[in-house]
């Protein structure tokens, strides 16, 4: 969660949330426009920012791609998290293998991973596209997780 605000046309002013770390956050937020990523997680040592119906301007090359509503908010273990929530999150296959692996090196790489280690879920439902030219490029972002996800989970067999 990212804590800035952007005015967005027909909005006002929103809370700014760019999903992932730099370089997976179009990918990201295509995936939301797309409607496959509705659902995310974060560190759960951090505060907890949103609640339900709170709105978001989901960030993406530094402008306001879309609009998101928060439908619910929680905390759980990451060994908590299942398929249900792993493909309300959309990304790769939607399956809880990639999740897993995915997720388990995003922490390890930001340095605090364990099974145990408390996330904060939320789940979220597509307002509105606030960028066009944007979304006209989703469906490539889309296939490139596809393809991605593929390959990474070939890999571990």
């Amino acid at each position: 969660m990212d804590g800035d605000s952007v005015e967005v046309e027909g909005f006002g002013v929103l809370p700014c949330l760019a999903f992932g770390s730099e370089g997976m956050q179009e990918r990201l937020a295509a995936l939301v426009i797309a409607g496959r990523k509705r659902a995310t997680v974060w560190d759960g040592r951090e505060e907890n920012p949103t609640e339900p119906g709170m709105r978001w301007a989901v960030m993406a090359g530094g402008r306001a791609v879309a609009v998101i509503e928060t439908v619910a908010v929680g905390r759980r273990r990451f060994d908590e998290v299942d398929a249900d929530f792993a493909a309300l999150e959309g990304e790769g296959d939607g399956s809880l293998a990639f999740w897993q692996a995915a997720h388990e090196a995003y922490f390890r790489k930001a340095g605090f991973y364990t099974p145990e280690m408390a996330l904060w879920w939320e789940e979220f439902r597509l307002v509105a596209v606030t960028d066009a030219a944007f979304a006209a490029e989703a469906a490539g972002h889309v296939a490139a997780e596809e393809a991605e996800a593929r390959a990474m989970l070939a890999g571990r067999a």
